[in-house]
């Protein structure tokens, strides 16, 4: 095919996952042909790499970069970066207004530690485990006076003069991000969504996301987790996400950018920057999505997964044409409300293996 030659009306469907080592990018043309590219990972902006995967795939088709972005009808994106800033700590500086009194929710965590019954290992020796380097020290926590109770009754109405020094008191000390999480918010999350706008109005450009918004369920530790975490990594997917959608756009994708996410399924990009908790291991949950698909192709209702990339090695199961959801998601030892695909994942990929020692 001479550069160029493909029809401007054949749209293309594209999937593009990024690994620790590998980034992937598969092209479905409107005949059923399938064209699979590869590239380098790049952990430094993972959008190069990305972009590098769609430019082969772009070469092979016979199509300039740009030429191929305007004949994308959708194109959806699947991302460790969120999952990659998490484990290696590498996320924002994030400050925590919660509920006067209830300041050490996160720091008390539960009597297991985020150690749970798969890791037989850390179980035996319980005694001798430790809990994480907490993602928000306690000098970045806030506690303001208002009170929700589980009917969703005001109790002790929200004091915005508090609420309005901790957010002074956060900005000033540097924090990237702002996590709310207040007593029972999810049965009334007004004093949530009015401390969120306060933030936005005293700091614009600060990310800020609500424990009603991301896990609007009972459980206070789990859900302040939650809030914590999606404040984590939220600047980085953030500027991330939205340098690879603008970078995409000046190259003529004119549809919205889809991001893969744990349940299955995708989002837009624009869910995704607000909630890149949905986003972590989206990769391999699209493996098991598609295996689904293929399953009920081949009657096979009971399916084991597998996928093996360069860093890790990760194992779904599909019962009934349907994949295993855990409910209450783990990572790096803080527990959350999230209803996720359940991926187990070991640290042995491809580019694990390493020859044997000679002595």
């Amino acid at each position: 095919m001479k550069r160029g030659s493909a029809s401007p009306a054949a749209p293309y469907l594209v999937g593009v996952d990024i690994g620790g080592t590998f980034t992937d990018c598969v092209v479905l043309d409107a005949g059923g042909r399938i064209t699979a590219t590869k590239a380098s990972s790049t952990p430094a902006d993972f959008a190069e790499g990305m972009l590098d995967a769609m430019r082969v795939a772009a070469e092979r088709l016979g199509l300039s970069f740009e030429q191929f972005c305007r004949q994308i009808a959708v194109l959806t994106h699947g991302t460790t970066a969120g999952t990659n800033a998490l484990l290696q700590r590498k996320g924002a500086r994030v400050g925590l207004i919660t509920t006067r009194g209830h300041e050490d929710v996160l720091h008390i965590m539960r009597g297991s530690r985020g150690v749970t019954s798969r890791e037989i290992d850390k179980v035996v020796h319980f005694p001798e485990s430790q809990k994480p380097v907490p993602i928000i020290p306690k000098r970045l926590i806030r506690g303001v006076s208002e009170r929700v109770d589980c009917f969703g009754e005001v109790v002790v109405a929200l004091n915005e003069t508090e609420a309005e020094a901790a957010i002074g008191e956060l900005v000033a000390a540097g924090v990237e991000a702002i996590g709310i999480a207040f007593l029972w918010s999810f049965k009334r999350p007004d004093h949530e969504r009015r401390v969120k706008e306060m933030v936005r109005r005293a700091a614009p450009g600060l990310f800020v996301t609500c424990s009603s918004d991301i896990a609007p369920k009972w459980g206070e530790y789990e859900r302040t987790a939650a809030t914590a975490l999606n404040a984590y990594i939220g600047p980085i997917m953030a500027r991330y996400l939205g340098n690879l959608d603008r970078r995409l756009k000046s190259a003529g994708y004119r549809n919205p950018l889809q991001i893969t996410q744990c349940g299955g399924g995708s989002v837009s990009v624009d869910k995704a920057i607000e909630s890149p908790l949905l986003t972590l291991d989206s990769g391999p949950v699209s493996g098991v999505t598609g295996s689904v698909y293929l399953g009920k192709l081949m009657g096979t209702p009971k399916i084991i997964t597998t996928d093996m990339g360069g860093t890790s090695f990760d194992v779904g199961i599909i019962s009934d044409y349907r994949p295993t959801y855990s409910f209450v998601s783990n990572v790096a030892q803080y527990e959350y409300f999230l209803p996720k695909v359940d991926i187990q994942a070991i640290g042995a990929g491809g580019g694990s293996l390493r020859a044997p020692r000679e002595d």
